[in-house]
């Protein structure tokens, strides 16, 4: 239970990271995805499809990563493993 706790805590500050950074990261990686773990953009690609399999050839654990489409319309983006 804790580490689910501790994993769901990590994934939080994430999130918090993403929005107290998105204006950044708009201007950054526009129209892209970003790929985001422990609080630090670890790859971003115009295809999620290609970033995740970037990510897993360097060993980031892709079931822990927030990935979000960089853009100014609202959408999400839900994987599951």
């Amino acid at each position: 239970m804790r580490d689910k706790q501790a994993e769901r805590h990590l994934f939080q500050k994430d999130v918090g990271y993403y929005e107290a950074n998105r204006e950044k990261l708009l201007e950054e990686y526009p129209e892209k995805w970003v790929a985001i773990y422990n609080q630090k953009v670890v790859g971003a690609s115009p295809d999620v499809q290609h970033l995740l399999a970037d990510l897993k050839q360097r060993g980031i654990p892709t079931e822990r990563l927030l990935v979000r489409h960089v853009t100014r319309e609202d959408e999400m983006l839900i994987l599951t493993t």
